[in-house]
């Protein structure tokens, strides 16, 4: 069975399914969707919780590699 997927958007997607019992946050970031859930009286929680996942997307790389740095890193 093939995983649920956001659709293909530069950005990380949520969406929200609200219900009498549970509020269903689906978060899907590049290559991985997450659900929460939380009580409806604690809905802002779940959103903030949501909120912070969404925060988190793929790797950025700010410096070389190592064996960029170090050539000679392999041959020791």
């Amino acid at each position: 069975m093939p995983s649920p997927r956001c659709p293909a958007r530069p950005w990380p997607c949520l969406h929200l399914v609200p219900g009498s019992v549970r509020v269903l946050f689906i978060v899907g970031l590049d290559d991985a969707v997450a659900v929460l859930t939380e009580r409806p009286g604690r809905l802002l929680e779940g959103l903030r919780a949501a909120a912070d996942l969404l925060s988190f997307h793929g790797l950025e790389r700010d410096e070389d590699r190592l064996d960029e740095l170090l050539p000679w890193a392999g041959a020791v």
